[in-house]
């Protein structure tokens, strides 16, 4: 009898690793100071898995991406370094020395419908789920995965450490290799210019959404209580259509835009509040992209971060939880987060994603602008690695934008029973 274990490590075989570089060298002595914010997100990576059919693939060779990434990733030079700790401080940095992207091809006997059809979580079988550390000097920040499977359908694999930007970030970067792949002259890439490190002490009180983790020293992953799980599922138009109509009524303001990740988000917190053991996730945290201070392809964590509260979160109407959603406050979380990194130098260690119940919107990022031969792809899943232990939602546009994809990371044993309550609330289909 084959062991589980077995069965899945036969899934993707064949694996040839190699690194890939810039056409340049990114000069002597340079260096990069994360941002406050980009350090409150070092525990965090970004997995993305792109889906493309067999007439995309026939322009997706090992061969075109890489002499590609030899010219994208020359102004790109920073997600080739390695970290360094000061030696005065202990601070985290970059040092741009042009020790490359990991690339790895692997081999699927599935064919790409049938791992779109099996359970989504086996998705991270097809994106590398490196971490940073032990030995920083060794660990690359960027490394791609490109699947073959038997159909002549490929994957791409993008595993970004957070750290050096958030999802927004991480798809502009290869949505630009696209670019350059169809000979295309891609939009730059700027930097954010890294304000001094401030070693003020704090003058308010830490950011409700950032958590201090006991030290991880250099194996930079979130350290867990319970065993996480990510399950995912899509949600149809016609159910989009139907959660309106039910949470909203027939006739909503018509001068109002629906606001569709605040009414999923607020039926799935009712959801984890009925079946979380001990007490209900009151304070839950909400991340979302800032595009309007934002320089288009901007390499940066500019998300704006912030939190909500609300009391008997079983019982309340989800209408009004999704209503406290739309009108939270902005205003304060991101604007302190430095201020709380920042307050011993950026060597403490911090969790976003899962200090609360964490809610993402990516609604709005895009996700299918990697094309390859003006095919975009079948299909996009991006997930989040080194979530805490209270869990994260993440909504994400529908394959060729209608609907959206949920992913949920939460400790196992709350899976079971928020399926059961997510059938109850139509977001979840029957099997």
């Amino acid at each position: 009898m084959v062991d589980l274990a077995e069965e899945l490590e036969n899934l993707v075989y064949g694996l040839k690793l190699s690194s890939v570089g810039a056409g340049q060298i990114a000069g002597s002595n340079m260096v990069h100071d994360p941002s406050g914010m980009d350090l409150a997100m070092k525990l965090h990576y970004l997995r993305g898995v792109y889906f493309f059919s067999s007439q995309a693939a026939e322009g997706l060779s090992v061969t075109k991406m890489k002499e590609a990434l030899f010219d994208w990733l020359c102004p790109h030079y920073r997600v080739l370094g390695r970290f360094r700790r000061s030696e005065c401080s202990g601070r985290p940095y970059i040092k741009c020395n042009d020790c490359g992207a990991r690339f790895v091809e692997a081999q699927s006997d599935k064919t790409m419908e049938e791992w779109i059809a099996m359970d989504w979580s086996l998705h991270k079988l097809l994106v590398s789920n490196q971490i940073i550390g032990p030995e920083l000097f060794f660990s690359p920040l960027v490394l791609f995965q490109v699947t073959r499977f038997k159909c002549g359908g490929v994957s791409v694999g993008l595993s970004w450490a957070h750290v050096l930007g958030d999802a927004m970030a991480s798809s502009d970067f290869i949505n630009g290799l696209s670019q350059i792949m169809a000979a295309k002259k891609p939009p730059s890439l700027p930097y954010s210019q890294i304000s001094q490190t401030n070693t003020q002490k704090l003058e308010h009180p830490s950011p409700l959404a950032l958590k201090r983790v006991d030290s991880v020293g250099d194996l930079w992953i979130t350290p867990n209580n319970h065993k996480m799980e990510t399950f995912s599922f899509p949600i149809s138009p016609t159910q989009l259509s139907s959660l309106e109509l039910k949470l909203l009524g027939q006739n909503p303001n018509p001068a109002e835009q629906n606001p569709i990740f605040e009414l999923i988000c607020g039926v799935i917190w009712q959801c984890v509040a009925k079946v979380r053991e001990g007490s209900e996730p009151k304070l839950v945290t909400i991340c979302r992209n800032d595009t309007t201070k934002r320089t288009s392809g901007e390499c940066s964590n500019s998300q704006i971060i912030s939190t909500v509260e609300a009391a008997d979160v079983a019982d309340v109407d989800p209408r009004k939880l999704a209503t406290l959603l739309v009108q939270r406050d902005e205003s304060y979380e991101k604007s302190h987060f430095r201020e709380a990194v920042e307050s011993d130098n950026g060597v403490s260690d911090f969790i976003v994603y899962g200090a609360n119940l964490t809610f993402v919107n990516w609604e709005d990022v895009d996700f299918y602008g990697f094309e390859v031969q003006g095919h975009k792809p079948v299909c996009v899943n991006y997930n989040i690695q080194g979530v805490g232990d209270e869990g994260a939602v993440l909504v994400l546009p529908g394959p060729n934008g209608e609907g959206r994809l949920v992913n949920v990371i939460l400790p196992e044993k709350e899976i079971l029973g928020l399926k059961a309550e997510l059938r109850k609330n139509g977001l979840l289909r029957e099997n």
